[in-house]
């Protein structure tokens, strides 16, 4: 098919096309001239999967492409449906936020919460903003963190006591490698379910948390 004919059927422009193909999402065409090529009828699958991917499932382009690299690669569906369903647990948006960039100011406005506060939470590392040529954006999780420390101030606790969070979220991101890391070795020998596997390890983190404050309250209460 001509470049021309999959963007109307698609509905999708040139240019977005050849931004997928660059990214890896879509496969290369086979040029048959300087100025000839021509795509995969496959590829038109593709790019609605690609669209539907972004707009009800709210995935980024990099998850995206994982997702259209193990499809290109033939993989069994029973592990592209476990993928897609561990993508959907990961990036389905927090609370009412929406899970596209907000600005500083844009965090501002939608809280409340002073600058100072704000940038507090960002050294402590609590926000975790993305650097881009637009400066730092926030999505919906930072939004809803801002929500919960604001919660929270109606207990007394201001921002600067949530500083034991900082060893929480390197805990977190040591975990989150460490699993990574085992996970890609053992899909080298198989599929892993990952999406239940999450479910699994978030289940063993809340118990754990469970366990943790349970001894805590008898401790203090004997």
């Amino acid at each position: 098919m001509r470049i021309s004919e999959v963007s109307r059927i698609t509905g999708v422009s040139l240019p977005t096309i050849h931004y997928y193909v660059r990214e890896g999402l879509l496969s290369p065409a086979v040029k048959t001239a300087r100025n000839m090529a021509y795509y995969s009828p496959e590829c038109v699958e593709d790019i609605r999967l690609i669209k539907q991917l972004q707009l009800k499932r709210f995935l980024p382009l990099s998850a995206i492409k994982m997702m259209m690299g193990a499809r290109q690669r033939g993989e069994d569906t029973n592990h592209l449906i476990e993928m897609l369903t561990f993508l959907d647990d990961i990036f389905h948006p927090v609370g009412k936020g929406d899970s596209g960039g907000m600005t500083f100011q844009d965090l501002i406005n939608a809280t409340g919460m002073s600058v100072a506060d704000l940038n507090d939470l960002d050294e402590m590392g609590l926000l975790m903003p993305a650097a881009t040529s637009q400066g730092r954006m926030y999505d919906d999780v930072d939004l809803r963190i801002v929500q919960i420390v604001s919660e929270l101030a109606e207990f007394g606790l201001k921002p600067s006591d949530l500083q034991v969070y900082r060893q929480y979220i390197d805990a977190v991101r040591n975990e989150a490698k460490t699993i990574h890391e085992k996970v890609h070795e053992l899909h080298s020998s198989g599929s892993v379910p990952v999406a239940r596997l999450s479910r699994v390890l978030t289940e063993m983190k809340s118990c754990l948390t469970h366990k943790i404050f349970r001894e805590l309250f008898i401790e203090h209460h004997r």
